[in-house]
């Protein structure tokens, strides 16, 4: 029974450094901007309203703005300790504060080394970023990019410092999780999308909202809320409805250890809110024991959709749903998709069908069609970091790829390549749209999946010249036609992925759907294996 004995001195100095534990551990992050020390409703009754909010929302970490000499009575009053930098930015810990890892300047961002109950070390920021101009007032804006761009421009900067800051401080901490959470005073490219157009007006790739997913970081309330909604989502402002209604306030995460759980925003108080900023809080879920898988598996599909018109003629979305939920798909391109389309409703196609499946939705247009835009749609379970439309040479109508850069579960990034290219018999254009895509895919290095309506056949030379670069997801022999749908008697709709060396592909399905569009869905497994 030596072994025995052994074995349970080891494990109990696991547990005493905190290596055991019977389910991972939760924590609460909090952003949350007080206005004016939370004082706006009264000396005394606006920071008990404060603490109020911050209890009801059971907040372990909070990085506070405007702490404006409200930051001590209000961590008093929670229990917590505290960290502050000047007069804005500080930081309220339900844990012990190791270390001061403060960078930039003390106006505009706090950091603190945390221990948490397991004895783990996070790295927490509480950041404050500056704008250059009055556009959410009542009457001040206008949407258009450059004034847009402009009044958000001194943001980007600042962020840029305050991250290289904290990558240099961090260096003797290597792979530590980083929380940093946040006013940033500037919008997301993930809300002003092209999806998002009909609620925002206008499709902005905000550059602060780009500087933390370049090192990393994701966006923990969009991760788990992929639905874009204005009024639901906006932090910018609960006291003003009047004025325009943003999301301006956020909470950064990057370390594999960290797993968002739910994020919300909290912008009500029975007795009255404080603050002219909504507070965002994520639940995280932190498990130092977790590892990054070498593997990944996803089901991938393809499927022209016909803007929801099926064999039949009839416009039906609800079909066209049902069809695609079967898929039970994590990535899904989708052709012939209509955006706010008189001759499919007005609806916004990919807006819905991501609502409905509550999966992350991109959508790129080829052209303005019968008053609104037609065009293709990506849909993911994973988050999406950035979408761009790449255009095409032009053919019988204008064409785009749609790319979108995903953000997988083992922190890989890859992007996920739809087409649809042109249909008529001479090639000349369709080649010369594939060829263009080609150069633009071997110059990229990260790994991608390329799917769609390639409306050419397998003996082609524009199959040859992505099966040049690209492994390809094999059909049954005889099950191989996707189009039409009814009886099929053509091969025009293909799954490959790159470089071939990282993937291992599946034999694609195709689908048994006959009616909901004039193609048939296709679908196979892709496995992808880590690079180190």
């Amino acid at each position: 029974m030596e072994w025995l004995r052994w074995s349970l001195i080891f494990l109990s100095i696991l547990a005493g450094t905190g290596a055991v534990a019977s389910k991972p551990l939760e924590i609460q992050a909090m952003t949350w901007n007080i206005w004016h020390g939370g004082r706006e409703d009264g000396e005394s009754v606006g920071p008990k309203r404060v603490v109020e909010v911050m209890k009801q929302s059971r907040a372990d970490l909070i990085a506070m703005q405007e702490t404006y000499g409200s930051g001590e009575l209000i961590s008093q009053a929670l229990g917590f300790n505290f960290l502050l930098r000047a007069t804005n930015v500080s930081i309220h810990s339900r844990f012990p504060i190791l270390e001061d890892i403060s960078v930039h300047e003390p106006f505009k961002c706090v950091g603190a080394i945390v221990e948490l109950p397991n004895r783990s070390k996070l790295a927490f920021y509480s950041i404050w970023l500056p704008y250059s101009g009055e556009i959410w007032e009542e009457g001040t804006r206008k949407n258009d990019l450059v004034s847009l761009l402009a009044a958000c421009k001194s943001s980007e900067p600042d962020l840029r410092a305050i991250r290289d800051g904290i990558e240099a401080r961090l260096s003797k901490y290597p792979g530590i999780p980083v929380i940093i959470a946040g006013d940033f005073n500037s919008m997301s490219n993930l809300d002003y999308s092209a999806v998002a157009i009909d609620q925002y007006k206008v499709i902005v790739d905000w550059p602060t909202s780009n500087v933390l997913p370049e090192s990393g970081y994701r966006d923990s309330y969009r991760e788990v809320n992929p639905v874009v909604n204005r009024q639901k989502d906006r932090t910018w402002t609960p006291r003003f409805p009047k004025q325009e209604q943003d999301r301006i306030d956020f909470i950064y995460y990057r370390g594999g250890e960290l797993s968002p759980m739910a994020s919300e925003v909290i912008d009500t108080l029975e007795e009255g809110f404080p603050s002219d900023h909504a507070a965002v809080v994520t639940r995280f879920e932190f498990n130092h024991l977790v590892k990054k898988p070498r593997e990944l598996t996803m089901r991938v599909a393809s499927y022209n959709i016909r803007h929801c018109a099926g064999m039949d003629d009839v416009l039906n979305p609800f079909r066209t749903l049902k069809a695609i939920r079967k898929l039970d798909a994590d990535i899904i391109g989708l052709q012939e998709v209509d955006h706010s389309v008189n001759r499919s409703g007005k609806m916004n196609q990919p807006h819905w069908l991501g609502e409905q499946l509550n999966m992350h939705a991109a959508f790129g247009d080829f052209m303005p069609y019968d008053g609104g835009h037609y065009g293709m749609a990506i849909l993911s379970r994973y988050p999406i970091r950035k979408v761009t439309p790449f255009r095409l040479p032009e053919g019988n109508e204008p064409r785009i790829a749609l790319i979108a850069e995903v953000n997988l579960p083992n922190d890989e990034n890859i992007l996920v390549v739809n087409v649809h290219f042109d249909w008529v018999d001479d090639d000349k254009f369709r080649f010369a749209q594939a060829s263009a895509l080609t150069e633009f895919l071997k110059s990229q290095p990260l790994p991608f999946i390329l799917l769609g309506d390639f409306n050419d056949g397998p003996e082609s030379r524009t199959l040859a010249l992505f099966r040049s670069i690209a492994k390809e997801a094999d059909k049954p022999h005889d099950n191989s036609f996707t189009f039409s749908a009814a009886q099929p008697e053509k091969e025009i709709d293909f799954l490959f992925a790159a470089p071939a060396n990282r993937w291992d592909l599946g034999s694609t399905q195709v689908v048994d759907e006959r009616i909901a569009s004039d193609h048939r869905p296709i679908i196979a497994n892709f496995k992808l294996r880590t690079s180190k």
